[in-house]
């Protein structure tokens, strides 16, 4: 903490002229995402922030420091274009207690809340059908390419699960895969994926392509 327009012996001190720690973070977030037009987001950026992208994080190379399980983001709503999230999926818990919903929901909420129509999400995470996904004893969730057609609102009502508490929709677009075996890297596409499907360590990560769902704000 510290005091702002002080010369001399100091004086009385006045509580409005403290400057906290959060005050500067406030300072720098809002500088960050200050455009006149839509912005590239790294979620969950680390040390390796995309080129290009403004990044949101509580440390690391983060334009944007603040914890992505503290909703809301200090982010304007369909103000981003494209978003990037590599390798943060898997951590996100499942409960805190001020939270009213598990916290996959709470978290694609947020991303559907800041995207702008049509904006593209793309997301990198360990494939449930490897060891890699299991290494990290921070690893909450273990994440089947299926599971992303839960954010697609259309895909949910189709098989009577629209019931469950989500905002978010996105369409599932193209699902790759990299970390691929030696023994189907040379193989065609169709036994790739017969091989992610069925076999164990067949790929490491899947590399999925989200499109933002929503009509044009009036």
């Amino acid at each position: 903490m510290r005091y702002q327009g002080q010369s001399g012996a100091l004086g009385p001190r006045n509580r409005n002229s403290l400057v906290t720690e959060e005050d500067i973070v406030a300072k720098k977030n809002k500088k960050a995402v200050e455009t006149s037009g839509l912005i590239k987001l790294d979620i969950a950026c680390g040390q390796n922030k995309q080129a290009g992208y403004i990044g949101i994080d509580l440390s690391g190379n983060a334009d944007i420091t603040h914890d992505l399980f503290s909703y809301p983001w200090p982010i304007e709503d369909n103000s981003v274009s494209e978003a990037f999230i590599s390798h943060f999926v898997e951590h996100i818990p499942h409960y805190r207690p001020e939270w009213p919903k598990d916290g996959w929901w709470m978290f694609w909420d947020e991303v559907y809340r800041i995207m702008a129509p049509g904006g593209l999400v793309a997301v990198v995470h360990p494939y449930v059908k490897t060891d890699r996904a299991f290494w990290d004893p921070t690893h909450v969730r273990f994440i089947h390419e299926m599971t992303w057609y839960y954010l697609d609102q259309e895909w949910l009502k189709v098989q009577g699960l629209d019931h469950y508490d989500s905002k978010a929709n996105f369409e599932v677009g193209l699902i790759s895969s990299s970390g691929i075996s030696d023994t189907i890297a040379n193989r065609s596409d169709e036994v790739q994926q017969f091989a992610r499907n069925h076999y164990w360590n067949a790929v490491s990560d899947l590399q999925v392509m989200l499109k933002c769902k929503k009509e044009e704000p009036k």
